[in-house]
């Protein structure tokens, strides 16, 4: 056995010395991902259930989404504010007593609102489900939101916001968003001290009875499901039929313009830098593409921007490119920070490396790398139970069909050279760039 294993340790280490450490290990090219099945049904009044039954372990994951974020909301806030209060107290358990229920079953649920959706998610142990889908029905279904629950929220978020104010980069993103577009937009406006007291027990229940219906709401599971777990989603949620009134979307009118917005601050050492503009949503022709297109740019750690910027000029530790995508709109952005002698030739550099792509096509092997990067992140996001439930919730809530997403890959690996410097072309023009910094005070 010993002697075995000593010849196997003196090959290791002739393949080592012969190896050639130019070359990288060979790989297998991605064409098509596998899509888990995802099973949907509807409850007896019209909730549609999205479901991926997959996995070992005993788990369960329950998400309730509602379309009840900023854009469907009247009221600034009460979106976040609705959400966050579901646990914090129903006709039967109050605060205190729903969270040491849900500490005793060893689960946990979070509550949370974006641009769009409202939505509540819960883990689990499979076996502890049919004392936890009760206690979920009755947060939806007999909030009490108390008075000293609200006032406990307007004071938290007040005191979290005073510190977000303190961070140069929060000061930047809050900006460069209501720059494009707009204050009044609910993509664009800024939560302020003033919203959070304007919030009161009859504006939440105007939104909440105005969003929180069986027509406007979409419950996705994933995990071990057993037919009594089904059982008790459909005889907690699917009992009770009630419509909403859902506030008509408001597009955005703001246009696409050059803009260079300088703050100044005296809290933080750094300025943080940020220059973009109004994209587009999900479902847009030009979506795949870009996609590519940001990935190579600023998308990944290997990408322009950090070669340029970081690993040849040293302006900056980290700098990205982001989409953001919402139901209705999107926008795109370069987000760094960096010390304030270098503001001017990061910026300089962005802008150099946008033009680099608007007018010379991408090289086979760089692309070739970013396909290959991007190919990997979506296996990622593939794997296990709980990443596909989030997987198939994004598409459904995009308005697709979770099995039409190897279309969406297929569009990506058609992405050719010419393709990226047409987008390229049409998406990153330094005329349409809205550019803020926010740099400290220095006098």
């Amino acid at each position: 056995m010993h002697e075995v294993s000593g010849k196997m340790i003196v090959n290791l280490r002739l393949a080592l010395l012969h190896m050639n450490r130019q070359v990288g290990p060979p790989y297998t090219k991605i064409e098509k991902l596998h899509i888990p099945d995802a099973t949907t049904y509807t409850l007896p009044n019209g909730v549609p259930v999205w479901e991926v039954n997959l996995g070992s372990q005993d788990i369960l994951k329950i998400e309730i989404v509602h379309r009840a974020g900023r854009s469907a909301e009247k009221q600034p806030l009460a979106g976040r504010a609705v959400s966050s209060l579901l646990k914090d107290g129903s006709s039967g358990q109050s605060s205190s007593e729903i969270a040491a229920e849900i500490d005793y079953y060893g689960a946990s649920i979070k509550t949370g609102s974006n641009m769009d959706f409202s939505y509540t998610t819960m883990y689990t142990l499979t076996r502890y489900a049919d004392r936890l889908i009760p206690l979920l029905r009755d947060m939806y279904f007999m909030p009490s939101f108390p008075e000293d629950e609200i006032e406990k929220f307007k004071k938290l978020n007040i005191q979290k916001l005073k510190e977000e104010l303190t961070k140069n980069e929060v000061i930047s993103y809050r900006q460069i968003t209501e720059e494009i577009f707009g204050a009044e937009h609910p993509y664009g406006y800024n939560s302020t001290e003033s919203d959070y007291q304007a919030l009161d027990r009859d504006k939440l229940l105007e939104h909440y009875h105005s969003l929180y219906g069986s027509d406007n709401c979409t419950i996705f599971m994933s995990g071990k499901i057993s037919d009594t777990i089904r059982k008790d989603i459909s005889d907690s949620f699917g009992f009770k039929k009630q419509k909403t009134v859902a506030k008509e979307y408001t597009p955005c009118t703001a246009a696409v313009s050059q803009r260079k917005i300088k703050i100044l601050s005296k809290k933080e050492h750094q300025s943080a830098i940020k220059t973009g503009r109004r994209l587009f949503d999900k479902n847009h022709t030009d979506n795949a593409v870009f996609f590519v297109l940001n990935t190579l740019f600023g998308g990944y750690f290997g990408s322009r921007l950090m070669a340029s910027i970081r690993e040849e000029h040293g302006y900056t530790y980290d700098i990205h490119s982001s989409m953001d995508q919402m139901m209705y709109d999107g926008c795109f952005y370069v987000s760094t920070e960096a010390a304030n002698e270098y503001v001017e030739p990061v910026l300089k550099e962005i802008y150099a490396q946008m033009e680099l792509l608007r007018e010379k096509k991408v090289g086979n092997a760089e692309l070739e790398m970013v396909k290959n990067y991007i190919m990997g992140n979506f296996m990622n996001v593939l794997d296990g139970p709980m990443n596909v439930g989030s997987f198939v919730k994004s598409m459904v809530l995009s308005g697709k069909q979770p099995e039409t997403f190897n279309d969406y890959v297929g569009e990506i690996l058609a992405t050719d050279a010419e393709a990226l410097r047409d987008a390229a072309q049409r998406y990153l023009r330094t005329e349409d760039m809205t550019e803020v910094v926010v740099t400290p005070d220095e006098a």
